[in-house]
């Protein structure tokens, strides 16, 4: 049996995470789309520390940071995802407006699931570095994923 789909060349074993990575921009964008200006910065309903607008801006920064840490997994060997301060540029991406980390988000994540629609099974095993530990294509992606969904619900229960 074939893992490539050889009509569209994406691969079939790990479409499941493709996937998932897509359908994160779909539920933030479902979650956001009645927010009120003031919903962004108000505290967190049930024992957040982070307002929605904070989330929003932290899920842009990983956005970019493992999309660019992905790409380097499916096209390098052996890369190391580079330390960076994530308080002060999740602070810096903070006094964007939501709609402009909304597009941020969903441009990046189409950016890393473009990339990762023609990956072939065989490259999901290319391994990385982050924080010292390794893993797979595989387990970034799905851990990327995870994550973004996570943070997904965590802004439609401060938008709530």
């Amino acid at each position: 049996m074939s893992r490539i789909d050889f009509v569209t060349g994406a691969p079939e074993k790990y479409a499941h995470l493709v996937q998932s990575l897509s359908t994160a921009s779909e539920r933030l964008r479902s979650a956001t789309a009645n927010a009120r200006g003031s919903a962004w910065t108000s505290p967190p309903r049930e024992g957040g520390d982070w307002t929605a607008q904070h989330t929003l801006a932290h899920m842009a920064l990983y956005a970019q940071k493992n999309g660019i840490f992905i790409r380097q997994m499916a096209t390098m060997t052996d890369p190391a995802r580079l330390p960076f301060d994530e308080d002060a540029e999740t602070a810096a991406l903070e006094s964007r407006s939501a709609a402009d980390l909304i597009a941020l988000i969903e441009s990046e994540l189409g950016k890393t699931v473009e990339l990762l629609s023609g990956t072939p099974d065989a490259g999901w095993g290319r391994p990385g570095t982050i924080r010292g530990a390794r893993r797979s294509l595989r387990q970034q992606v799905q851990s990327h994923a995870d994550h973004m969904h996570e943070h997904v619900d965590q802004i439609a229960d401060a938008l709530g």
